[in-house]
């Protein structure tokens, strides 16, 4: 099978799902790199490791993307991304030759105030896709309320997660508790969360939260590491907000042993299309509490473990939950949600989309078939 994946940036997950898919077919990247995303630090990328054909598209790739049209004839053409001008390019250019392709989304948002010329623009290249990869319900609600038609979607598990990176059952508590003192964060309940420091994340409404709280044994970290580092440390010493720990970047390693020795996850995101953070945590057994602007959230977890993203009264009530819930309960919990986690993993996606396309192309066979014998 011969497949063209246009995307923005190769992140790891990305870069590890088309190193496996390239495994039985042979796969050509589109990478739109021409400027990554300015609040990723520049260490996570540097780990890739390429074993398919990719190309750096340029920043006005309309000739050079028709050139490799007319010269390659693909099985499956996906478009990761359409909401950049080579995507929109892209997405133009296969409608005028006629040739079928899917539509990548990871997720998507219905806007609660959006102009006509936004809704006309989305409408236009979200409809006009053959077919539709979608990550579940919350994203099909988004591609058919832009256009796309149901019985054209197909969902796989959307995952940054190898299937050695799932745990078999929750760390111990008095193992964390270990790791944790070695570590130097002795609290008898320890949070955790794992993002940028970047306004979206929403960190400032959690540590908000947080003044309302003032607990001694009780200790929070925040990995990521970004533009608001200062405002946030500012917030921490004007409030005198206890036993925060604001940690810049980690290595995928690093990360994972915090994981490990925490007892619940916090995302406050004021949006995040999937939020692969929340199948990381899911992954290593932990409770979890999230806003509702995470895709991830609304399609893994429960409504109890869910706030309205701009509740902080909300968010602060739940994570006193956490706080005095018995380590049974956080055990079962982790348990849970490690149940729910397995089949999301990078292992899994591309036996999915394996057979996502073989359906599509037998279809598409079918029809040709259908046409000649009408000739």
């Amino acid at each position: 099978m011969k497949i063209l994946y246009y995307t923005n940036v190769p992140s790891p997950y990305r870069v590890e799902f088309f190193n496996q898919l390239s495994q039985t077919d042979e796969v050509t990247v589109l990478f739109n790199n021409e400027k990554r995303e300015k609040f990723r630090n520049p260490k996570w990328y540097k780990d890739n490791k390429y074993n398919f054909n990719y190309i750096n598209v340029k920043k006005f790739a309309l000739f050079q993307l028709n050139q490799l049209l007319n010269k390659n004839n693909y099985d499956i053409i996906i478009i990761g991304t359409y909401a950049n001008l080579n995507g929109a390019f892209l997405n133009i250019l296969l409608r005028l030759k006629k040739k079928i392709f899917f539509l990548n989304a990871d997720g998507g948002f219905i806007a609660e105030k959006e102009s006509i010329i936004s809704k006309f623009l989305k409408r236009t290249f979200i409809s006009s896709a053959s077919y539709y990869l979608s990550t579940g319900k919350e994203t099909n609600k988004y591609l058919t309320y832009y256009g796309a038609q149901i019985d054209k979607i197909f969902i796989y598990p959307f995952s940054s997660l190898k299937q050695s990176d799932i745990l078999s059952k929750p760390v111990p508590y008095k193992q964390k508790m270990a790791m944790r003192r070695k570590k130097g964060y002795p609290y008898k309940r320890l949070f955790i969360s794992v993002g940028s420091f970047i306004y979206r994340k929403g960190y400032d409404i959690f540590l908000q939260s947080l003044q309302q709280l003032q607990y001694e044994d009780v200790g929070f970290l925040i990995i990521g590491g970004g533009t608001e580092k200062n405002n946030y440390e500012k917030m921490i010493i004007e409030n005198n907000i206890k036993n925060v720990h604001l940690i810049d970047f980690c290595s995928k390693k690093e990360i994972f042993d915090y994981y490990k020795m925490a007892d619940v996850f916090f995302f406050p995101s004021r949006e995040d299309i999937w939020g692969l953070v929340i199948n990381e945590a899911m992954a290593n057994g932990l409770p979890i509490i999230s806003s509702d602007k995470v895709i991830a959230a609304l399609e893994l977890l429960e409504k109890d473990n869910i706030y309205p993203c701009n509740d902080i009264k909300l968010l602060s009530r739940k994570i006193k939950k956490y706080i005095n819930q018995p380590e049974e309960k956080l055990y079962q919990e982790g348990i849970n949600n490690l149940e729910k986690i397995s089949r999301y993993t990078i292992e899994n996606g591309v036996v999915e989309h394996k057979k996502i396309f073989e359906v599509v192309l037998q279809k598409n066979r079918r029809t040709k078939n259908d046409n000649k014998k009408k000739r």
